[in-house]
């Protein structure tokens, strides 16, 4: 089963990653491939990478980035904003859940 990814998407992830590239460390949101790696969890700008050049995902990342919307959802701080915006956006993190939930 794929999950077609939606311009809308990738135009988040696409200005997320350029407004993280446009801050300050203190201020970056998201987590990069080396410090993802080193906790052992999936890194936002891989995932935003991912989305802005893929037509659809696989189950497995589909459930991933439900899993990080759900985690996230009801944060509202910049920086959670941010992060969701690297994962597709809280409209793509809701069609993924729900899509899931559905199959």
């Amino acid at each position: 089963m794929r999950f077609d990814i939606p311009s809308y998407a990738k135009r988040i992830a696409r200005e997320s990653l350029e407004e993280r590239q446009r801050l300050p460390e203190s201020k970056k949101f998201g987590i990069d491939k080396q410090e993802a790696r080193r906790l052992g969890i999936n890194s936002g700008v891989e995932r935003a990478k991912q989305i802005v050049r893929s037509e659809s995902l696989s189950l497995e990342d589909a459930k991933r980035v439900a899993a990080f919307y759900e985690r996230f959802k009801n944060c509202d701080t910049p920086k959670c904003e941010g992060a969701i915006g690297l994962w597709g956006g809280r409209r793509f993190g809701r069609k993924i859940s729900t899509q899931i939930k559905r199959s």
